[in-house]
């Protein structure tokens, strides 16, 4: 028997779901950042190796699980959200710029409105009725995870997001990051 929507959306709101998901997602950013750590000893690759990025990401993501759950979790995750997109446009602004931060820097804005969209619904609206923000959020914030973990071991604008930006903010150079390996 297929699931329909409804019973989809009540799959990813789950305890264990969640606590299963965060697993996954923490695992999936720590061998990130041990591909990354193996890929660094090969020279060729370390002028464009995302490892500074994994670093940086696997330290913000470990001092968010530890939060504890209630109504405040949502500023705390958005504040560390914030503050990693910080620390990563100091850090590219010194790198030479690749896909990874790019993406990084985006994924993580989205998660910060995400979870600063939920908190204000929570608080602010005292919403107690579920709605499709209540759906989308959690499907959201897992498939930027996703994506989160896939650039920073593929390093490649796999989504175009990197030629978007760049055609955004008239960066000349627009195809250099097309084909990094």
């Amino acid at each position: 028997m297929l699931l329909d929507s409804i019973e989809i959306f009540e799959l990813f709101s789950s305890v264990e779901v969640t606590a299963l998901t965060s697993a996954f997602i923490s695992w999936g950013l720590m061998m990130a950042l041990l591909y990354n750590l193996v890929a660094y000893s090969e020279p060729y690759r370390r002028p464009r190796s995302p490892l500074k990025l994994c670093f940086i990401i696997n330290i913000s993501y470990l001092a968010t699980s530890f939060v504890e759950v209630n109504m405040q979790q949502y500023v705390i995750w958005a504040a560390a959200d914030i503050v990693t997109v910080i620390i990563l446009l100091v850090l590219q602004r010194k790198a030479s710029g690749y896909p990874a931060s790019d993406y990084c820097v985006v994924v993580l804005l989205c998660n910060a409105v995400l979870h600063l969209t939920l908190f204000y619904d929570l608080s602010f609206v005292s919403n107690i009725e579920p709605w499709w923000l209540w759906n989308f959020y959690p499907i959201a914030i897992n498939v930027n995870d996703i994506i989160l973990i896939l650039v920073l071991v593929l390093n490649k604008d796999f989504l175009g997001l990197s030629r978007l930006i760049r055609l955004i903010f008239n960066q000349t150079d627009v195809r250099r990051d097309c084909c990094v390996d």
